[in-house]
C-alpha cells in the first residue's frame, strides 16, 4: 500500500486513560488545569511534542474529530445548501494553499460527519501548516460549502466513516505526505491500529491511575475475534526514565498480521 508512516504520540495514565471524563476534549486541559495537571503539565507536553517533531520530521499531523468536540455537543447551524450538491462531492484543494509560500506541513482532521463547524486554519497558530479536513461523501452538503466559503481543503473518502486506508492512499499521492504523526488515542488510533495502518507508537505513561468504565482508552478498537481480528503485536525500540516519574515507551507495530 503506497501509504504515509503514521506515528502515535500521546500521553496516558498507567491504566491506559487518555483523559479525565467521558466525552472530554482536547480544550477541557485549559479549562481544568488544576485537574489536567495531573496527567502532565502543558510543559511536559510541549517537551514531548517537540522530542516526536526531532525524531520523525512529520509533515502532517492527524486528530480525530472526538479530540475537538464532544459527541454530546450542539452543532453550530449552518445554512442550507442550494443548489446542485455534487459539485461539493470533490476534492477540494486549492492550488493557492497547496503552494502556499512557507506552507511546510499539513494539519488535518477526521471528521466523516461533518460535526467541527468553526473554520479553523491552523495557520492562524503557525503559519507553516494548513488545515485540511478529512470527511466522507456522506458528509452533510452544508459542512462542505460552509468549508469551500471558507477556502479550506477538504478529501473524500468511504461513506458514514472515513476509509482510512484509501484516504492515506490519497494523503499520499495528492498531498505527498510522507509521515503523519497522531496524537489522538481512543477510537481514532484503535481504528488505525486495526486497519495495519499504524507504525510506531509513543506512550507517555504518567505515574496516575483514573479508573472508570467509560473514560477513553488508549485504543477503542473491536473486540479480538480468532482468527480474523487478533491482538496487534509491538516491538520495544526505547524506553526513557523522564522528570517526575514518567516513562517514554516507544514501540514498533509489527503489521505482520
Amino acid at each position: 500500500m503506497n501509504r504515509p508512516k503514521v506515528i502515535l504520540y500521546v500521553s496516558a495514565s498507567i491504566d491506559g486513560r487518555i483523559t479525565m471524563g467521558t466525552n472530554a476534549t482536547m480544550f477541557d486541559a485549559f479549562q481544568q488545569p488544576e485537574l489536567y495537571n495531573m496527567m502532565g503539565t502543558m510543559e511536559d507536553w510541549a517537551g514531548f511534542s517537540k522530542a516526536i517533531k526531532e525524531l520523525y520530521q512529520p509533515d502532517m499531523f492527524l486528530e480525530g474529530s472526538h479530540m475537538v468536540i464532544s459527541e454530546t455537543a450542539e452543532l453550530t447551524k449552518l445554512p442550507d445548501y442550494v443548489g446542485d450538491p455534487s459539485e461539493l462531492y470533490q476534492d477540494f484543494l486549492p492550488e493557492d494553499i497547496l503552494r502556499r509560500p512557507g506552507r511546510k506541513t499539513w494539519t488535518s482532521l477526521i471528521d466523516g460527519r461533518g460535526r467541527f463547524r468553526d473554520g479553523y486554519n491552523a495557520e492562524c497558530d503557525d503559519p507553516e501548516t494548513n488545515m485540511v479536513y478529512l470527511s466522507t461523501q456522506t458528509a452533510p452538503p452544508e459542512y462542505l460549502a460552509f468549508l469551500r466559503s471558507r477556502n479550506l481543503p477538504y478529501m473524500l473518502e468511504g461513506k458514514g466513516r472515513v476509509n482510512l486506508p484509501r484516504m492515506l492512499e490519497k494523503v499520499r499521492t495528492k498531498l505527498n505526505v510522507q509521515t503523519i504523526a497522531t496524537s489522538s488515542g481512543g477510537m481514532l488510533s484503535g481504528a488505525l491500529i486495526r486497519s495495519s495502518l499504524m507504525d510506531e507508537i509513543n506512550i507517555l505513561f504518567n505515574p496516575l491511575v483514573i479508573g472508570g468504565f467509560t473514560i477513553p482508552t488508549l485504543f477503542a478498537s473491536p473486540e479480538p475475534k480468532w482468527p480474523s481480528i487478533l491482538p496487534s503485536r509491538l516491538r520495544l525500540l526505547d524506553l526513557q526514565t523522564l522528570k517526575n516519574d514518567r516513562l517514554w515507551l516507544r514501540y514498533q507495530v509489527l503489521n505482520d498480521r
